[in-house]
């Protein structure tokens, strides 16, 4: 084994893994909920309940999301999120903030009612509340004025165009504004663009 895994079982029971793979741990980087709770119930039970049941699954790693909510609610998802401690589950890496940064026309399942302009503020106050735990922030370029919300949210977190109408020359210079910030990082800032010009996708 070697220096290879960092522990080992300190017991006999030997695991039958005929016909089975053996592979590292998965991890699920976009969803909502599982085994009928959501993250975004906002309680330590939905959150144990998701960690448990996608450790299961052989899921050792969480990123889950949050929906399009009301600030107050928003703020009492992420201050729980932030105070989860697993208990055996999988671990949670991150979360993502789907919405309410987003656009109108493309809301999807998001809620309208608060759908809000991208504000740094806004999002500040909910990664402070999750102790640093956004690891992504979903955006429509198109309602963000001067990009400024995603050259600042760059800095601190991957920007994810999502649940937009930008065409390419929007979607373009928002992908050149998040790049300018992140000094030869790997540049992840794609998720689900509802937009028609694929070429963007290899320029």
């Amino acid at each position: 084994v070697g220096d290879k895994f960092t522990e080992t079982a300190q017991d006999d029971v030997v695991v039958d893994g005929s016909d089975c793979w053996l592979i590292p741990g998965l991890t699920d980087i976009h969803f909502h909920g599982c085994n009928g709770v959501d993250f975004c119930d906002g309680t330590m039970d939905a959150i144990e309940c998701i960690a448990q049941y996608e450790l299961e699954q052989g899921i050792t790693s969480i990123v889950p999301a949050t929906m399009t909510l009301s600030k107050e609610e928003l703020a009492r998802i992420f201050e729980k999120a932030g105070k989860y401690k697993s208990s055996g589950g999988s671990t949670i890496r991150g979360i993502t903030m789907e919405g309410p940064f987003v656009s109108m026309a493309k809301k999807g399942a998001q809620n309208g009612a608060y759908i809000h302009k991208p504000d740094m503020e806004f999002f500040r106050q909910m990664q402070q509340l999750s102790g640093e735990m956004i690891k992504q922030v979903a955006v429509a370029p198109e309602e963000d004025t001067d990009f400024a919300f995603i050259k600042e949210a760059s800095r601190e977190c991957i920007v994810s165009v999502a649940h937009t109408t930008a065409g390419y020359d929007i979607a373009k210079e928002a992908f050149e504004k998040y790049k300018a910030t992140q000094q030869n990082k790997d540049i992840y800032m794609f998720d689900y663009c509802y937009h028609g010009d694929v070429e963007i996708l290899t320029t």
